[in-house]
C-alpha cells in the first residue's frame, strides 16, 4: 500500500518532491485500519451506503466539501486551495458477488441481497477497497501540505464500477454540474 500512496503523490508534481517516506508512514495506521475496514465490509453496485458514509466522514474531517448520493451513492470532494491547477482523481467503490477464500484474518463474510433478490457473498476481489485507501491517503497527505501547493483538487469515489452504470449515473446526477459549482468546470454549459 505505501508503494501506491507513493505513485499516487508522485501523479501531483507540484508537491511529490516534499512528501516523503516518513509522511506517509505517519499516516499508514489509520490507512491500513481503513483498508481492513473496507475489505472486511464490502458492497455491491449501487449499495454502496456504508461505504460512502465512511469515506464522506473522513473526507469531512479533512476539510473537503463533500457531495455524496452523485450516481446514487457516489462522492465528490473538493479541497480548494487558491488559484491553480485542478486535479481528479477516482477510486471505485463497489465490490464483487464472490464468496472470499483467501483465509485472511479479516476475510469478509458478508452476505448480501443482489439486485436479482438472491443471496449472494460479497468480497473485494478487484482491488477496490486498496483503490479508496489510497485515495483516502492523498486526500490526508493534500490535507496536511497545503502550504505547499495551490489549485483545487477533486476526489471522485464512483459507485458501481464493476456492473458499468457508475459512472453514467454520476453524470446523469450532474457530476460536471457540481464541478461547476465548486467553481471548476469550463464546458459552458453549467
Amino acid at each position: 500500500m505505501k508503494r501506491i500512496l507513493t505513485v499516487l503523490a508522485l501523479l501531483l508534481p507540484a508537491f511529490a518532491a516534499d512528501i516523503g517516506n516518513q509522511q506517509i508512514d505517519s499516516i499508514y495506521p489509520a490507512l491500513e485500519k481503513l483498508y481492513v475496514s473496507l475489505h472486511q465490509h464490502p458492497e455491491l453496485g449501487f449499495q454502496e451506503n456504508e461505504t460512502s458514509v465512511k469515506l464522506s466522514e473522513q473526507l469531512r474531517l479533512l476539510g473537503y466539501e463533500v457531495t455524496t448520493g452523485v450516481g446514487r451513492t457516489g462522492v465528490v470532494a473538493i479541497l480548494r486551495n487558491g488559484s491553480g491547477r485542478t486535479i481528479m482523481l477516482r477510486a471505485d467503490m463497489d465490490a464483487l458477488p464472490i464468496e472470499e477464500k483467501t483465509g485472511l484474518p479479516f476475510a469478509s463474510k458478508v452476505i448480501v441481497k443482489s439486485s436479482a433478490g438472491q443471496s449472494v457473498p460479497v468480497m473485494h476481489a478487484c482491488g477496490h477497497d486498496i483503490h479508496m485507501t489510497a485515495l483516502m491517503g492523498t486526500a490526508r497527505i493534500m490535507a496536511q501540505t497545503k502550504q505547499q501547493w495551490h489549485g483545487t483538487l477533486m476526489l471522485v469515489a464512483q459507485p458501481a464500477e464493476e456492473i458499468l452504470g457508475g459512472a453514467a449515473a454520476m453524470l446523469r446526477d450532474g457530476l460536471f454540474h457540481t464541478i461547476s459549482k465548486a467553481g471548476i468546470c469550463s464546458c459552458h454549459t453549467c
